[in-house]
């Protein structure tokens, strides 16, 4: 029996199966279209005609006197077609005693209209509906009509060999639509993808879609009714079984902007990606310390969200990245078509996009720990905060308590009443000392070095309370916040995971002090200078650094909504309160957390 028959068959009796079990009511139809981007398409097909035999960028050439060269093309489209133009010249001539004699020269553009279809192989190819030469404004030259009529017979031909395969895209998007089914729809998937058809593609503004038809349930087309949220706050187990469904969705985006950010020295892609990535975790984070809703889904919510920031990025991307694109848009479109399916991302779903991204890759790129990343660090200019130099020791250390003995009690002083003012002293020449060094490694215009110099105790105050430590069970323990957040500058561990040594946050003062005095000033030059030279509002600057300090790059104007969050309202004024107050000259009264402006008494 014939191979396809035998196969038509299997599938065939699969169907019935299915049909007769009584599982499914079938008839619903969905489209979840592979999509193929017109700039990766656009450098695809430039480097088909670019590896002429005939010479770079030379379509076709017979001796010196003939040939037909075609340059770097641009495509994009119009009224359901590609319009595809590209610099060329060209020559029509006989060479005769080594000179060419008799021969039109023409310079100027080429001009393609074509029409994108699938051959058997479902290789994506390019029928030319018209074509022409013009001047190099687009003008048109009927006295070039004989060249291009006779450099056609040549060119024509060899665009028309241009092929893009679609089948490896088609591949990974069907064993990736395999990891998104919940069980008790896991068969039903499976037949479905059995009756998979590839229809005609079309011609969308900056791409062209390939559909991909199904044949579902009827009851996968209506959306499934909304699963019961629980409405009191998550135990201790439920908040862990919520941490580690979210763990593969974290490394999977920190994998993917790592690639990404490792791929291009573009500075602004890069700031881009790095801004996804403290948003994306700043969510998770708020997620866990339950100031957001999980939701009946947080991992689909949050990938779907990541992810259309993510494609906006990728916008226009190299060729490179085609699959990896193909592949999210795919989930997100089976999402929208079917939202009775169910679909759920499973870490294994997250594995395959992830390394579509480098296929030859052996590592996990769900692969996730607590350990510092050089690598990662250096592509978005985290700089390393060194050791501290050990003191060097005399023998009147044997008589005289050493300097660095008392810097090192920060880290396990936890100030009774009667301390604080020793304390308060110590905390504040230590923030001091923090906001100095990074002035001077990053240097700052007036008045935006004041404002950062006032910012940085500000921030610790309303965060800590000056505080390292608490007491607790009698023992000094690193201070933590129910969103994971820890020590002086209260750094959250999962939105810097990666970036910072989390044993030192923790237990290391100083260590805590640099690393929130690091991430204020990248805050304050990232995000909140650019705000407040828009809005045109100076005090916007010290307000909008510690909005996105507390809840990332997207909460920069939260401070100033006509209609605030009511929590969110009363932790900026809070914030406001105290650095007006320490920008005046006021000091950090730690009996109230606040700041005391009145003049000392003598």
């Amino acid at each position: 029996m014939d191979r396809e028959l035998r196969t038509a068959l299997v599938r065939l009796l699969a169907f019935c199966s299915l049909m007769l079990s009584g599982t499914a009511a079938w008839g619903g139809r969905i489209e979840v279209p592979l999509r193929i981007p017109l700039e990766p398409l656009r450098q695809a097909l430039g480097e088909h005609l670019a590896a002429s035999p005939a010479g770079r960028q030379a379509v076709y050439r017979d001796g010196p006197c003939r040939y037909f060269k075609l340059g770097p093309p641009r495509i994009d489209a119009a009224d359901g077609r590609l319009r595809f133009v590209g610099p060329g010249t060209a020559a029509l001539g006989v060479e005769v005693l080594g000179n060419c004699q008799n021969a039109p020269l023409w310079q100027g553009l080429v001009h393609f209209t074509l029409v994108p279809q699938l051959d058997r192989a479902g290789r994506l190819r390019m029928r030319i509906v018209d074509s022409r030469l013009t001047d190099p404004a687009g003008a048109t030259q009927p006295a070039v009509g004989l060249v291009w009529e006779l450099s056609k017979r040549q060119v024509h031909p060899r665009l028309e060999q241009f092929g893009y395969d679609i089948g490896a895209s088609r591949q990974a998007l069907v064993a990736l639509l395999r990891t998104v089914a919940p069980p008790q729809h896991g068969e039903a998937l499976e037949a479905a993808l059995a009756q998979l058809q590839v229809l005609a593609p079309r011609v969308e503004a900056a791409a062209i879609v390939v559909p991909i038809a199904l044949e579902v349930p009827d009851a996968w087309l209506a959306a499934a009714p909304p699963a019961a949220v629980p409405a009191a706050p998550l135990s201790e187990a439920e908040l862990d079984a919520l941490d580690q469904a979210l763990q593969p969705l974290d490394a999977f985006l920190l994998y993917a902007i790592k690639q990404l950010a490792l791929d291009s020295a573009d500075e602004r892609l890069r700031q881009r990606l790095f801004t996804l990535l403290l948003d994306s975790r700043h969510q998770l984070a708020a997620i866990l310390s339950g100031e957001a809703s999980a939701g009946a889904d947080p991992v689909r919510a949050l990938f779907i969200e990541a992810w259309n920031e993510l494609r906006a990025i990728l916008d226009g991307s190299a060729l490179r990245y085609a699959l990896f694109i193909e592949a999210g848009d795919a989930l997100l479109s089976l999402d929208r078509a079917a939202p009775g399916l169910g679909a759920r991302l499973s870490a294994d779903g997250l594995r395959q996009l992830a390394r579509s991204l480098r296929p030859g890759d052996s590592a996990d790129p769900l692969a996730y720990g607590w350990e510092v990343d050089a690598e990662l660090m250096e592509l978005f200019q985290v700089e390393k905060i060194p050791e501290a130099a050990p003191p060097r020791r005399s023998w009147l250390d044997f008589f005289v308590t050493p300097a660095h003995a008392q810097e090192r009690s920060l880290d396990a002083w936890v100030p009774k009443r009667d301390e604080l003012g020793a304390y308060a002293a110590r905390i504040g020449g230590l923030l001091k000392n923090a906001t100095a060094t990074e002035l001077q490694r990053t240097s700052l215009a007036a008045p935006y070095d004041g404002i950062y110099r006032s910012l940085v105790p500000s921030t610790a105050l309303i965060e800590s309370c000056w505080r390292q430590y608490v007491l607790r069970e009698g023992k000094a323990h690193y201070l933590r916040s129910s969103a994971d957040s820890v020590g002086l500058m209260q750094i959250n561990q999962r939105v810097w995971r990666g970036f910072y040594d989390v044993k030192r946050l923790r237990w290391d003062t100083a260590y805590n002090a640099r690393a929130g005095a690091q991430i204020l000033m990248r805050y304050l030059k990232s995000y909140a200078i650019p705000y407040a030279e828009r809005s045109g509002d100076i005090d916007h600057v010290p307000r909008a650094a510690y909005a996105v300090y507390n809840a990332g790059p997207r909460a920069v104007g939260r401070f100033n909504k006509s209609r605030p969050h009511p929590r969110e309202e009363r932790v900026d004024d809070r914030l406001w309160t105290l650095y007006r107050g320490i920008a005046s000259g006021g000091k950090a009264d730690l009996r109230t957390c606040g700041v005391n402006t009145e003049p000392a008494s003598h």
